[in-house]
């Protein structure tokens, strides 16, 4: 087994990124950290059209490695917390669909890395949870903020100041996963089988997507649908959709591998005139 924190794995267009800490529960420390955000930089920039983040062992992640946060001053947490924040929205903003394998507990930073991704696939018996104040800490990798955003003040706040976890069918039932609970043994299969269904679909089409998604979300409604439709008229120009609409056509799946060298070189023309 790899002794690396964080290991690659490439299959086609597909990355699997795994957090391999499991004596640690998958803790965050500082080299997991960069190393994520490197990955993260590198495989967006590349052709992936998905990428698969879970955790070696039985946990997803039990969030901050406490042995470095213990004794910093506040100065010195700030400085730990602001790169955690700076690395988990990288993963929020990533153009390439992140999809969250929670195979056990994600707790603290792993229940905030969860909120980042695009998707989550939790298995049966996976928990999330902010059990900070609980330590004397509180949330610092954006918990306050985004799960207040997704499920509303009042169940943020009791989630963070009791210490309660939520369970995989709860989060099913607050919306934090649009993926019902699977077997926690098929929790990786299933969030494999999501990352090969999203890599069917048009590369282009689908970072476009979200990226209008990303610039919208705390834009007023008119810049948002300006974004949206800035976004839509260059998706709809590109060969991309010219091959997508003549497949559906011809009653075919489409192959938008061909298209991409057919686009970079329309792009390429667009720079050079």
């Amino acid at each position: 087994m790899s002794e690396e924190p964080l290991v690659l794995e490439r299959q086609g267009p597909i990355a699997e990124l795994r957090i391999n800490r499991p004596l640690q529960h998958n803790a965050l420390n500082a080299d997991v950290l960069r190393k994520l955000d490197c990955a993260i930089a590198t495989l967006t920039a590349d052709d992936v059209r998905a990428i698969v983040l879970t955790g070696t062992g039985r946990a997803f992640s039990a969030g901050a490695d406490l042995d470095e946060l213990a004794g910093l001053t506040a100065d010195q947490a700030y400085d730990v917390l602001s790169t955690g924040q700076a690395v988990i929205s990288r993963i929020e903003r990533s153009p390439v669909p992140v999809v969250a394998a929670v195979n056990g507990l994600a707790l603290g930073g792993g229940f905030e890395l969860v909120l980042a991704c695009t998707f989550a696939v939790m298995g049966e018996t996976a928990q999330l949870g902010l059990p900070e104040t609980g330590l004397g800490l509180m949330p610092g990798y954006g918990g306050t903020q985004r799960l207040a955003r997704r499920v509303g003040s009042p169940v943020a706040a009791y989630t963070m100041i009791t210490g309660e976890r939520i369970s995989a069918d709860r989060a099913y039932a607050l919306g934090l996963t649009p993926v019902p609970p699977v077997p926690a043994d098929s929790v990786a299969d299933s969030a494999r089988d999501l990352a090969r269904r999203i890599s069917t679909r048009g590369p282009r089409a689908v970072r476009a997507a979200l990226l209008a998604l990303h610039h919208g979300a705390d834009a007023p409604l008119e810049a948002a649908l300006a974004v949206e439709t800035a976004l839509a008229g260059v998706v709809t120009g590109s060969d991309e959709a010219v091959e997508g609409i003549a497949a559906f056509k011809g009653r075919r799946a489409p192959s938008f591998d061909a298209t991409r060298d057919c686009d970079a070189n329309r792009d390429d023309e667009g720079e050079s005139s």
